[in-house]
């Protein structure tokens, strides 16, 4: 017979139940069929853009000329260098399997297979961590082994967007911060002395992975301290611990991936100084005050002994870096935003997949707000029970949801914690003790889910904007095409649309460097390649292409309209433009390249 310990605290009998083996066997075999199908249906090698960067920013790392501490990519030039915000943190375990493997094969094939070899390491971690947070959370048993089973291969199932992430050649940085997430759901599932070093280790690491994480710190650290606050039951040492978990993890991870010139840059939208501070100062406020605080002490008198120091810290970090008050995207000017930035779709809501169609994922989506709604009555009786670590993942698990509908980059982050809550939700509803009066509420809430999902999509009027130049000039109309042309050219800075940046970059010879790549911190390039193609002022227009000595486009099959897009017309209908000089291709191709005759440039 094996036994565990519920999430309150009360023995748990597992007499009929799965073991963590088989548990973790179940999630990890229907998370890497999940994966499987995904790749049969054309979703594998380098999924989107941020997976091409990544590559190229591992691929110039091991290439030698690249180092360690140094985050300049050289073949961008706005014409500024373009300097990566992205970890190193993520970069070192292909780094390391790739050198490895080495041993055995050519570099170059050995970083490929990394590549694909990595995610779905992952994603068997991942897999079994989700099964023992499952688990830890379930109060009562299932009735059977095989309906355990069954409601453990459907939570893997609802977790779908979240596997999708670590497909092989997946290889952004998501992977990696829902992994750091489950790991602090486990952490909090223990809710102890350790469990709070592993919320505090997490959290940091994630917000060293990547800013999108803060918010879901944000909510965890104020969930502890909330919960010691009002007395919860072992908040006091979570907190304490999940802070020095926190303080030392920041001191380690600087000093590993940031070095001392990373440490103390000013970067708003990665880690570096500013976020250190913050991260060193709150730690060490909340965990002094928990050390401080007496358990004869009131509430308010808690709640004073945390706040105000940490006031305190929130502000001299608004004195030393107000730069950052603006946010991480302050890079980003008017017209690049306009142009890029609001037409990216990850920086969408929910209503944007309703009006374009996109029903399946809006579906998954509001079946995690479903299983969030129906956990309601679960965890009313978790307060009464003082429950606070189920309390707090819920709060997280909420918390996510509520940022995937207004922002979908955050779609996979719900994807990853709601479905945890699934045997538990399905073990209450069954029991006797608990789910009768919550069963009769379980047809009125799918009616209603389904209710509300149908008013949403019927709400949800299409929204049909016609496609101009700069949709074509995202596009990447010469993938494939021979761009041999550019080895008859002398190495130089090429102005171009963003869809081309991936395909130049992989073929251009050594020397060449393009103006922007479809990245925030690329804003100052793709400004002036929009100001290039886009302006009818020739002195604007020679303005935005004077760093540069070539312009790069490709013929594109469908017209622009020429009082928009003057230069980019032209050029994507194989006109010529008066100043920019053709350099003939040797093999026919769609790729054009022109060399800049500044004097002549209209």
């Amino acid at each position: 017979m094996a036994s565990g310990v519920s999430e309150i605290g009360r023995p748990l009998d597992r007499p009929k139940g799965l073991t963590k083996a088989e548990g973790a066997g179940l999630v990890c075999g229907t998370s890497l069929l999940i994966m499987l199908v995904n790749v049969a249906g054309g979703q594998g090698i380098y999924a989107d853009i941020d997976d091409k960067l990544r590559a190229l920013q591992i691929g110039h790392l091991m290439s030698g000329k690249g180092g360690w501490y140094d985050p300049a990519l050289p073949f961008v030039a706005m014409p500024e260098p373009y300097l990566s915000p992205w970890s190193r943190m993520v970069d070192l375990p292909y780094v390391a399997l790739a050198k490895f493997l080495s041993l055995f094969m050519d570099p170059e094939r050995a970083l490929d297979l990394a590549y694909l070899l990595w995610p779905p390491a992952m994603l068997i971690l991942f897999g079994c961590l989700a099964f023992l947070v499952a688990r830890r959370l379930m109060a009562s048993l299932l009735p059977s082994r095989t309906t355990e089973a069954l409601v453990v291969v459907f939570m893997a199932l609802l977790m779908n967007l979240a596997v999708f992430e670590f497909t092989p050649g997946r290889i952004d940085h998501h992977n990696v911060q829902l992994l750091f997430l489950v790991i602090t759901a486990a952490g909090l599932c223990r809710w102890d002395g350790k469990g709070g070093l592993l919320i505090g280790a997490a959290s940091a690491a994630s917000i060293a992975v990547g800013l999108e994480c803060l918010p879901f710190v944000a909510m965890v650290f104020g969930a502890l301290v909330c919960a010691h606050v009002f007395g919860a039951k072992g908040a006091r040492s979570v907190l304490v611990n999940a802070s020095g978990g926190m303080a030392a993890a920041t001191a380690v991870l600087g000093a590993a991936f940031l070095g001392p010139v990373g440490i103390v840059s000013r970067q708003c939208d990665a880690f570096s100084a500013p976020q250190i501070v913050l991260m060193l100062g709150l730690s060490l406020t909340l965990g002094g005050g928990g050390v401080l605080s007496r358990g004869s002490m009131s509430p308010v008198a808690k709640a004073l002994l945390l706040a105000v120091p940490s006031l305190a810290v929130l502000a001299l970090a608004a004195v030393l870096f107000p730069e950052c008050l603006a946010g991480p995207y302050a890079i980003i000017d008017p017209l690049t935003r306009h142009y890029w930035f609001d037409r990216v779709i990850q920086e969408q809501g929910m209503l944007y997949l309703l009006q374009n169609g996109r029903y399946a994922v809006a579906a998954a989506l509001m079946l995690q707000g479903g299983v969030l709604v129906l956990l309601l009555p679960m965890v009313v009786a978790k307060a009464r029970e003082g429950a606070a670590s189920f309390l707090a993942l819920y709060a997280l698990a909420a918390v996510s949801f509520l940022l995937a509908v207004l922002m979908i980059r955050y779609i996979r982050f719900p994807a990853a914690l709601v479905p945890l809550f699934l045997p538990a939700l399905a073990a209450w509803y069954l029991d006797p003790a608990t789910g009768t009066h919550a069963r009769r509420n379980l047809a009125l809430a799918g009616a209603a889910f389904l209710a509300v999902f149908a008013g949403l999509s019927a709400s949800a009027k299409p929204v049909e904007r016609p496609r101009d130049a700069v949709d074509y000039m995202t596009s990447d109309a010469c993938a494939g095409e021979d761009l041999s042309v550019l080895r008859l050219a002398e190495p130089g800075r090429i102005a171009l649309p963003n869809g081309l940046a991936f395909t130049i970059i992989e073929a251009m010879p050594e020397g060449f460097r393009i103006a922007a790549i479809p990245f925030h911190r690329a804003a100052p390039g793709m400004k002036r390649m929009y100001e290039a193609f886009l302006s009818s002022d020739p002195a604007v227009r020679r303005a935005a292409l004077a760093p540069f000595d070539y312009v790069a486009v490709c013929r594109f099959p469908l017209e622009s309209d020429p009082s928009f897009a003057p230069l980019y017309a032209a050029l994507s209908a194989g006109r010529d433009w008066p100043g920019l000089v053709r350099i003939a291709p040797p093999a026919e191709t769609r790729f054009q390249l022109f060399r800049i005759d500044h004097a002549a440039l209209r």
